[in-house]
Order: structure tokens, then sequence, then C-alpha cells
């Protein structure tokens, strides 16, 4: 059986997911839901990162045979569980555009969770990272190039990027950001 743990700190494409769990066939309905969600259009629906996380999520789900499972989408539920050796771990999904600057944040930290009130207050650099990294609790970052303009380009589904970090080994290599601390990933680094 795989186990999260393999996975770890490597890229992958979708395609690549499906020959590692032997999930081919089960991709052909997500294929047709992806090609329908583009023929929406280009329009604000792919600037939003909430249309695709939900999807991506799913297909992820069915990929993977559901080691990795769709979680509760806020409410201090991660958005998605997996399993290490028998231990149900908290994944967190973030989309990037970029492979070589991936921004990450605990989701305390995206504007509309009011987590940046908080770092507002902050009065020193040192207490901004501090306050940051303590909301660091999901055990993996799942990231995949799925943001934005990544998505406008991507023809087909087998060709998003995905990479599982263990969040221990993720925070360390965090790099801050102009707007914030411990907020953009270089993977350059990663083991």
């Amino acid at each position: 059986m795989i186990d999260l743990q393999t996975l770890t700190n490597k890229w992958y494409t979708i395609e690549e997911l499906t020959e590692v769990f032997g999930t081919q066939k089960i991709l052909s309905s997500k294929k047709v839901q992806y090609h329908a969600l583009k023929s929406i259009g280009h329009g604000d629906l792919w600037h939003n990162g909430r249309h695709n996380h939900i999807w991506i999520q799913d297909l992820i789900n069915c990929v993977s045979n559901g080691l990795i499972t769709i979680g509760g989408q806020g409410k201090r539920q991660p958005d998605l569980y997996g399993t290490v050796n028998g231990v149900k771990v908290r994944i967190e999904h973030k989309g990037f555009i970029k492979e070589e600057s991936i921004r990450v944040s605990a989701s305390k930290f995206f504007a509309a969770n009011g987590g940046m009130t908080q770092l507002a207050e902050c009065k020193t650099h040192k207490e901004r990272v501090k306050l940051i990294l303590g909301h660091y609790t999901d055990d993996y970052y799942l990231l995949t190039k799925t943001n934005g303009e990544a998505m406008k380009k991507v023809k087909d589904v087998n060709e998003i990027l995905v990479y599982l970090i263990k969040t221990t080994d993720m925070v360390p290599l965090l790099k801050d950001s102009r707007s914030v601390p411990h907020s953009i990933l270089d993977l350059s680094e990663a083991k």
C-alpha cells in the first residue's frame, strides 16, 4: 500500500500520480469536469482560488484511490485528510502559479480569515514571525499548480503539477514576502 510519506518532496503530474496509484480510468470523469469548467470561460472564475480549490481536492481524492480525502473546508478542519502509518493527518491545500516562488501561508493569514488584523497589531518583525509560525498546524501541505494564470495554461488535467511536503520540512524553507513574514516557499532546498 502507498503511504503519504513515499510521495513527499517530489514533483508529480496528475498523470504520474495515476500511474503510482493505478487510477487511470478514474481520471476520465474528472477530465470531463475540467473541460466543462474550462469552457465556462477565462474571466474572474479562473482567478478565484476557491473555484479550483474544491475541484482539485476532489481530483486528488479520486487519483489517490481515497488515500487523500476531502476535509471540512474551514471550521477548524483541514482541506484534506490523509493517513501515515495508520494515523489520520491534516493536509492544507494551496494553489500556486510559479514553482520557484510559491506563496504559502497558514490559512489564518488570508485576509478574510481575520489573521491579518492580528498581524498588523504586532509591533516587531520578530512578533509577526512568531505569530505566523504558530499557525502552521496542519501536518502536510499539498501544493498544486492550479492558481489563476496557471490554470488558464493547462490544456490537459494530466499536466497539473503537484507537490506534497511535510509542514515541519516546509516551514524552515519559507522566506519573507513584502506583506507576510515567512510566506514564500523555496523548494530548491527541500530534501
